[in-house]
């Protein structure tokens, strides 16, 4: 192609807008293997709570994986935001100063640099660009920052920093194909979660019989902000079927919900957007079961998504439900959970073994066991099941094994004991020997009918705990994550104490399978975070990529120790005076060092990176010390 029309048609492909490709679901593209170019926001995600009113922070717009043939020459695009939580107090071109000589800064082309309360957009190439390519400065090729963005805080809320009418120009007037990727903003607390649920959740009906039919409402509890839903409804389709699924009240009348009835595979599917944020509580679907046999099956929610109107997931949670149109009794600890740091030493407590769902009752014997360092079976009282009075009773306690045996048959006269909703059979005292927790476990159940044949049962144990003791470890930062050997390197680690009580408590620091740092947290309360930050010097540990990893040693009682460890943090030491970060020193180096020499921060030509003895100027001493290491590689 002519030069000449090559200059012209570059003015074309910024002024002209052709299709992008979408923005595709969040992912870092930092170290992607996907080479296709890609322009996007950095950070992807910014949530931060403490950014409030008159706060200012910096977006970059970045370009990555530009092939040197695509022939790159024009750069476009528009970031919009709502106006009610940022606004934008400038824009710093950064591409085309970084790919020009200074000396070439002239013919730049600035044909579009907005600012306006939502949005601001960007269209930069050459003026001339004839001498664009015949001083070798264009086309433009592999990973940059395009612009820099200052946004100002003004409200609290959330916001999809949106990235529209992207253009990357050849210089055929073409847009090459690439991805472009929004980013989001929020510094509002995230909303209490919702819960979803199933209404009635349990259905007990011996009169459903097979060819018969009923209903469930799957509900939804303080919703926030909700834009769309997503969830499975699973089901053993032996024993029903999903007939019919309609809208309930939470869904407007112009929202058009997706339904699938799977009655093979034994689920329904549901997604609905609902076109504008909805708050509340209400029915998200009502769903007609046919009954198809006898017997019983869960109703199990699962694949649940909520999502707001910038495509965010929502915190919730799931209550699902269950069928039964026969009878499985119930043997079970109520209530099944005693958590209580007010319970310590010597505390008593009771809990009730019930029993529920049974027809012709004749007799039971259980054994429940518990932890005898914890607890004390102080007594245990066998109840008058429905005043009846004929039984022999017998129990044994054991508190070296820990555990209670209890034993009754009933004799003539009594009558057999048909019981549905759940009722004691025995209470039992227990005292508090020692902080912690103990499982309520059965063992060796039986129940028997009046002909003496076992009945069909399930078995609840419980749970008791004086205090819940739970650390967690929520993120660890270095900064900066690449710098020299031997300087030194911020690490901030964020712990969270999810216990009940104050802890103090210590977090050791790892560098591959060698202890960092061990760092001690005083006095966190219940529910709250703590941050830390430790200085590591780095000096006479190697150039090369490192990992780093954190760990809390359990606290004692501690149950819940999944979150104690995180790996969390990777670091790279460069040999010092590896300025371009490629393994080794050599004359890309030293040409790097010789264009910044003589530089501070603030003049032209100023890069950190030649700065090798950190004293804010690139003279003779950072050139000697590039030097020293000049071949040396890892």
């Amino acid at each position: 192609m002519n030069i000449k029309l090559v200059k012209v048609l570059s003015i074309i492909i910024v002024l002209t807008s052709l299709l992008s490709i979408n923005a595709l679901p969040y992912k870092t593209y930092a170290n992607s293997s996907d080479s296709t170019p890609r322009i996007y926001v950095d950070p992807p995600e910014i949530i931060d709570e403490t950014l409030t009113p008159n706060i200012t922070f910096t977006i970059a717009i970045k370009l990555e994986n530009v092939p040197l043939n695509a022939n790159l020459v024009g750069v476009q695009f528009r970031v919009s935001w709502d106006p009610t939580v940022l606004e934008c107090i400038g824009m710093e071109e950064i591409l085309y100063h970084n790919v020009t000589p200074p000396e070439e800064w002239g013919n730049i082309w600035r044909l579009g640099h907005l600012i306006t309360d939502d949005h601001v957009e960007y269209a930069y190439t050459w003026m001339d660009m004839t001498s664009a390519f015949e001083k070798g400065y264009a086309p433009i090729s592999g990973n940059h920052t395009v612009a820099t963005i200052t946004l100002k805080v003004k409200g609290i809320g959330a916001t999809t920093l949106q990235l529209s009418e992207t253009i990357l120009g050849d210089i055929d007037m073409n847009n090459i194909p690439h991805v472009a990727k929004n980013g989001y903003f929020r510094n509002a607390p995230p909303p209490l979660p919702a819960l979803i649920y199933i209404d009635p959740p349990k259905i007990f009906n011996l009169s459903l019989t097979p060819c018969k039919n009923f209903t469930i409402n799957v509900n939804i509890e303080n919703a926030t902000n909700v834009y769309s839903i997503r969830f499975k409804l699973g089901f053993n389709s032996t024993i029903i079927n999903a007939k019919e699924v309609t809208s309930g009240d939470f869904i407007p009348p112009y929202a058009s919900p997706n339904i699938k009835i799977d009655n093979v595979a034994g689920y329904v599917e549901f997604y609905v957007s609902l076109g504008a944020s909805i708050s509340g509580n209400g029915t998200i679907a009502v769903i007609t079961f046919h009954v198809e046999g006898l017997g019983r099956t869960t109703l199990d929610l699962f694949d649940v998504e909520l999502l707001d109107e910038t495509g965010q997931p929502l915190s919730y949670y799931v209550s699902g439900g269950s069928f039964n149109n026969v009878l499985l009794a119930k043997l079970a600890v109520k209530p099944e959970e005693i958590i209580d740091p007010s319970l310590l030493p010597p505390a008593t407590f009771t809990i009730n073994v019930t029993i529920s769902d049974v027809e012709d009752l004749y007799g039971y014997s259980f054994n429940l066991t518990f932890d005898p360092e914890v607890l004390i079976c102080v007594q245990a009282k066998i109840h008058d099941v429905l005043n009846e009075t004929n039984y022999i009773p017998n129990q044994i306690i054991d508190n070296i094994k820990g555990f209670v045996y209890i034993n009754v048959e009933y004799y003539p006269p009594a009558v057999p004991l048909d019981i549905y909703p759940p009722t004691p059979l025995v209470t039992i005292l227990f005292r508090v020997k020692g902080m912690g927790s103990s499982n309520l476990t059965f063992s060796d159940t039986s129940l028997t009918n009046s002909e003496g044949q076992p009945i069909p049962h399930e078995a609840y144990g419980g749970f008791f705990q004086s205090l819940i003791r739970d650390i967690a470890l929520l993120s660890l930062t270095p900064s900066p994550t690449e710098t020299y050997e031997g300087w030194e390197i911020n690490l901030t680690i964020v712990a969270k104490n999810e216990g009940n009580i104050t802890e103090s408590f210590s977090v050791n620091i790892y560098c591959n399978d060698t202890l960092v740092a061990t760092l001690n947290f005083t006095d966190v309360d219940p529910g709250q975070n703590a941050t830390l930050i430790y200085i590591w010097d780095t000096e006479g540990i190697p150039p090369g990529n490192y990992s780093l990893w954190a760990e809390v040693p359990p606290v004692p009682y501690e149950i819940d120790t999944t979150d104690n460890i995180l790996p969390d943090g990777f670091v790279k030491l460069r040999i010092m005076g590896d300025i371009n970060g490629d393994d080794i020193v050599n004359i890309l180096d030293a040409t790097a060092a010789s264009f910044a020499f003589g530089t501070r921060p603030g003049l032209t030509g100023w890069n950190p990176a030649c700065d090798l003895n950190g004293d804010n100027v690139i003279n003779i001493l950072d050139i000697i010390q590039l030097s020293r290491n000049f071949g040396r590689r890892i």
